[in-house]
């Protein structure tokens, strides 16, 4: 008895020492332990000796197995976006916008250092606006999310809410597709000469395209980008300004988001709704797919003719202006997360990265070591923040290291430290 307790001690004694060195308690996978699959998650029901939390950890499909539940899954275990009540929209979490915030930042940069200046139009167009433009009605059509009313009222049997049949708008509204439309009406009003040219104006926005089949980032009925418009007295300026906008797309993705890009030209039939010319770049995923991850398009004058925007030369005579339209989206974290995870979850460039550096206190009860442990992790961080290092001290105390390291791991994180 008194050798198997001796044994049982020294093996108490490894299982502190293991649980100690890595931060995790000694749980030896068992043959006959499979994990309880439902919809590539799983839950772990084992509960912390400290804190009796349980832990949730999401299987993800391996690429080879299935790409897109493999891209379904790295984005919900890195918690990047969440679903919502309305069908086809996602709710963008924290991380995920803190990608977005960086990169908008960046590109909101360059649109300004080409002479672009930003301002906001309204979320809805009047219909007539979209008609007014053939190709471009035809093109966006079947997208359209249509306002017809103003206000609601009780039903008649006081069970519902329905649209007051005395509050029907006089012209329905289109919820913003893009603002082509409503921005050359505004045009019209402020380009009457040359000196007013070249007019170069850009947006951050939303916009609502009602597609059937969505998914996160990739393609949504709402979406998050920045458009933006520019007229502009002759066609070789125009297309300058289009391919000069193009090229910062592209060293924006291979600057900022380590995503190489190959520049080209669409088809007519793939061609931007009302555009005479499309420039595109396109981005290589792991699987094969060619992802557009950014257009510019030269609209020659078609816009200004809908709307009858003119102006007048050097010489007194009127002339149609020329136009460009171009933009990125939240579809670029979708081709972020393609180019770059893995089976292990999501990878983040640097520059994208809402937190770059995670110091993890290893910490062993609340005692007097542990306090100088958390100071000095504190001390680190301030001295990387002087730096412009986006840096985190984890100390979270219902979390075991090793929990944190993988959770930190699956948001794609360049650091981990403890």
């Amino acid at each position: 008895k008194q050798v198997i307790d001796d044994l049982v001690s020294q093996l108490l004694q490894l299982k502190e020492e293991y649980k100690t060195i890595t931060g995790e308690s000694y749980d030896p996978i068992k043959d006959n332990k499979k994990p309880n699959k439902k919809n590539d998650i799983t839950i772990d029901n084992t509960k912390d000796n400290n804190n009796n939390n349980k832990e949730e950890s999401k299987v993800i499909t391996s690429r080879l197995t299935d790409y897109s539940e493999w891209y379904s899954d790295v984005i919900s275990a890195a918690d990047m976006v969440d679903s919502s009540p309305v069908r086809g929209c996602m709710v963008i979490k924290p991380w995920g916008m803190g990608i977005w915030d960086l990169l908008r930042s960046d590109v909101d940069n360059r649109i300004r250092e080409t002479g672009t200046q930003n301002a906001y139009f309204p979320l809805f167009i009047p219909k007539s606006f979209l008609a007014k433009e053939a190709e471009h009605v035809e093109g966006f059509a079947k997208e359209c999310a249509v306002v017809t009313h103003h206000r609601l009222c009780v039903s008649p049997d006081g069970k519902d809410l329905i649209p007051d049949p005395e509050a029907e708008l006089e012209e329905p509204l289109i919820v913003r597709p893009t603002s082509e439309t409503l921005i050359w009406n505004m045009f019209g009003k402020w380009i009457s000469s040359y000196r007013d040219l070249p007019l170069k104006i850009n947006q951050w926005a939303n916009v609502v395209r009602w597609e059937m089949r969505t998914r996160p980032f990739l393609r949504s009925a709402e979406f998050l980008w920045q458009e933006g418009h520019t007229a502009h007295a002759t066609s070789e300026d125009a297309v300058e300004t289009a391919t000069e906008i193009l090229d910062m797309y592209a060293s924006v993705c291979e600057e900022i988001l380590a995503m190489p890009v190959i520049k080209g030209r669409k088809s007519p039939s793939e061609r931007f709704a009302g555009a005479d010319d499309t420039y595109t770049i396109e981005a290589l995923m792991q699987n094969g797919w060619a992802l557009q991850s950014g257009t510019s398009h030269f609209l020659g004058q078609n816009f200004a003719k809908a709307f009858d925007v003119y102006y007048q030369t050097v010489s007194g005579t009127r002339e149609l202006v020329w136009a460009t339209s171009w933009g990125v989206s939240t579809r670029l974290i979708g081709a972020l997360v393609m180019t770059h995870s893995d089976d292990k979850g999501l990878v983040l460039p640097p520059k994208v990265a809402p937190i770059q550096v995670v110091i993890v206190p290893i910490t062993k009860g609340s005692n007097e070591e542990s306090v100088k442990v958390i100071d000095k992790a504190n001390e680190i961080m301030k001295h990387l923040k002087s730096r412009g290092i986006r840096v985190k001290v984890d100390d979270r105390e219902n979390l075991r290291p090793g929990a944190k390291y993988f959770e930190w791991e699956r948001k794609g994180l360049p650091i981990n430290t403890s």
